[in-house]
């Protein structure tokens, strides 16, 4: 009863958890700003920085982590080692001769196997580096120079994979828009999502410029010295590193960040780790005593740590809850991933994104952080894939993300992944200081409830917006209100009896909400495994979306092509039916290589089992409708047969994922009724 009446004492400060968070912002961005730029300095490369997987910087990062964590007082500081493939990127630059004399630029790095030791090459400029580009065009041993628009056209690793089958010694890619196109010395990088064995570098819109001068002046070639060390080494190691603030229970709050990156990464994500561990320290300094365990955690390999699979990011952290520390998911209450809001000068508008179940607590526990007008705070649903708290939610944590909602032209489409995003672009102080209190507040608001605050209704009322098969959804939705409500009234008694000293009372809402938290946290667990899918993007969808996008393109286009319009049928449906929009401007080879990296390629990462069924491959239907169209015919006999049977098989998988949807929904919907009239 002692203890349980010192944990009453500090709950009674955490039900003020505005008035606490605003405390530990006042004093915390110096410390997060001397952080920050501590990793950031730390890199492989001296021209472009990187802290990759496995590489020494990564390794360096770690240790001042963790070291650091032990000197603000967290406990239990660990580091955990894990088995991901490592990639170190020493050296990149091309140098010519310009001025009389010699000259070089930098070239940004991928994760791939490449070595030259001032090598003399020719470049030839391959366009787009799309099939059609290489027509008449000898590229066998040379370096192959493209343009490319991740964000519209197509990943680095498909015309990388193109080039790589023509013999190409390497690519030399430059961002025209879409990434990394801040100015003309701008240098961007992404994740390879492919083999190591297609190499490929990135350079300026101002070296590419140059190149192609050089060309203009030789007959179509450049000749210049290139000089590069990108290592890829299988089954490597890297280090998540944590500690914590003991709380009074098993239950877990998580507050994570990733410490690896591009470049110098001062924003994504060294920002991240050094607001982490502000808030730990202003939180100890405090003299904070939680009840629920604040576990911070520093993820390595978030940017890449996979070779050859489409799934290559988030490494670290899927290693952390799926492979390392299984056992962490049941006690697990909630996570906060500090993954984005960057304070980047000039951002005016913040976003925060939430698990479904999760969003009316994030917007309903904002406290005064972003109140004063000079901001805009946005509360979005759901979280993605394309950061590492996914892998804790498919284990049944729900999460919430500081995410992306800043102008596209200041920071995520210019700078994001590239040798800008440093502390030259402007660090917005007073931003920074209102995503710690947000962020502090919310871990403690968390902390100050009996139960874990999820409302199961809202992803089933999203659903059911776009919904047309046979699972009664409105069973689901009417079981998860009454749990809610539920949920929301043992909180209100708990804070009650917290607010009169009412420490019997207090004690035995708490063991009712932790019995409720074990169950919530299986129903959570299951209910994200039964409606969370991926598409061809990597967009997370439900599991009906992409067969009922399939099938909607594949009656359209047969109505088109039966209208005897190929070219409709090519131009508004094909492209829209899984990984097919790649058909059109690759080789077969290339696609057909692409096509199993997305979907066979993805055991042992986050992706495994997240596309539900095998990808439509109409490569041989849209290159025969090409022909026909160029030459004039209009017998679509052979095509109209193809597309007849792909509509088919979406048919009838469409009809399993709903027989399964529904089986699935029954179970938890019984499951959410029994918890609810358990009160």
């Amino acid at each position: 009863m002692k203890r349980f009446i010192s944990t009453l004492l500090a709950l009674a400060l955490l039900l003020a958890p505005a008035a606490l968070a605003e405390s530990v912002a006042d004093g915390a961005v110096p410390f997060a700003m001397e952080v920050t730029q501590t990793i950031a300095e730390m890199g492989d490369n001296p021209d472009t920085g990187n802290r990759s997987s496995g590489s020494p910087a990564e390794r360096e990062a770690a240790a001042y982590i963790e070291q650091t964590m032990k000197d603000i007082g967290l406990e239990n500081v660990t580091v955990d080692p894990f088995t991901a493939d490592g990639w170190t990127f020493s050296r990149g630059r091309v140098y010519y001769e310009g001025a009389g004399s010699q000259a070089y630029f930098p070239l940004g790095g991928f994760a791939i196997n490449f070595s030259a030791d001032m090598q003399e090459v020719t470049v030839v400029d391959a366009g787009r580096g799309t099939a059609a580009d290489y027509e008449g065009l000898d590229v066998e041993g040379k370096v192959v120079l493209i343009d490319i628009d991740q964000a519209a056209d197509w990943w680095i690793e498909i015309p990388t994979y193109e080039a790589y089958l023509r013999g190409a010694l390497c690519v030399l890619a430059c961002n025209v828009s879409g990434y990394a196109y801040y100015d003309g010395d701008t240098i961007g990088s992404q994740d390879i999502c492919g083999p190591d064995y297609a190499p490929v570098f990135s350079l300026s819109q101002n070296s590419a410029a140059l190149l192609r001068g050089m060309m203009a002046e030789n007959g179509g070639e450049a000749q210049v010295v290139l000089d590069a060390e990108s290592v890829v080494t299988m089954d490597a190691q890297s280090q998540n590193v944590w500690g914590e603030i003991p709380g009074t229970s098993d239950e877990v709050i998580y507050i994570i960040a990733h410490y690896d990156g591009y470049y110098h990464s001062y924003f994504d994500d060294a920002s991240g780790v050094g607001t982490m561990l502000a808030i730990a320290r202003e939180l100890i300094a405090q003299g904070v005593q939680p009840n629920r365990t604040l576990r911070f955690v520093a993820h390595g390999a978030e940017e890449w740590g996979h070779s050859d699979t489409e799934y290559d990011w988030s490494a670290g952290a899927y290693a952390q809850i799926m492979q390392l520390h299984p056992e962490w998911a049941e006690s697990g209450f909630a996570l906060l991933n500090l993954d984005g809001m960057y304070p980047v000068q000039g951002h005016t508008s913040f976003a925060v994104a939430a698990t479904y179940e999760l969003g009316d607590f994030a917007a309903a526990n904002t406290g005064d952080a972003f109140s004063d007008g000079a901001y805009e705070l946005i509360i979005d649903m759901p979280t993605t894939a394309w950061t590492e708290d996914f892998s804790y939610v498919r284990a049944g944590i729900p999460s919430i993300v500081a995410s992306h909602a800043e102008p596209e032209e200041i920071y995520h489409g210019p700078a994001y992944h590239s040798n800008m995003d440093n502390v030259v672009l402007g660090v917005d102080e007073a931003a920074w200081a209102e995503t710690i209190e947000l962020f502090t507040g919310y871990a403690l608001a968390l902390d100050a409830l009996a139960c874990r605050p999820l409302n199961f209704a809202t992803r089933m009322e999203r659903m059911a917006g776009i919904y047309a098969g046979e699972a009664d959804l409105a069973a689901v939705i009417a079981a998860a209100e009454a749990l809610n409500a539920r949920i929301e009234t043992l909180n209100a008694e708990y804070a009650a009896a917290l607010a009169v000293d009412d420490a019997e009372t207090a004690q035995a809402l708490r063991a009712e909400g932790a019995a409720l938290n074990t169950q919530t946290h299986a129903i959570f667990a299951d209910m994200v495994a039964a409606t969370t899918a991926l598409d061809w993007e990597d967009n997370t969808v439900f599991p009906f979306e992409q067969t009922n996008m399939n099938i909607e393109a594949l009656e359209a286009a047969i109505a088109c092509l039966e209208a005897g319009d190929a070219a409709t049928t090519l131009d508004e449906y094909l492209y829209a039916v899984d990984y097919n929009w790649y058909a059109y401007d690759f080789s077969a080879e290339t696609y057909a290589y692409m096509l199993d990296k997305m979907y066979a390629k993805a055991e042992g990462t986050w992706g495994e089992g997240m596309i539900r069924r095998p990808g439509e491959d109409l490569y041989e239907t849209i290159h025969s409708l090409m022909d026909k169209l160029d030459a004039g015919e209009s017998d679509f006999t052979a095509e109209l047969e193809t597309l007849r049977a792909a509509l088919d098989r979406q048919t009838a998988y469409a009809a399993e994922i709903d027989a399964q949807l529904c089986a699935d929904l029954d179970a938890l919907s019984a499951r959410i009724a029994a918890l609810a009239d358990e009160a």
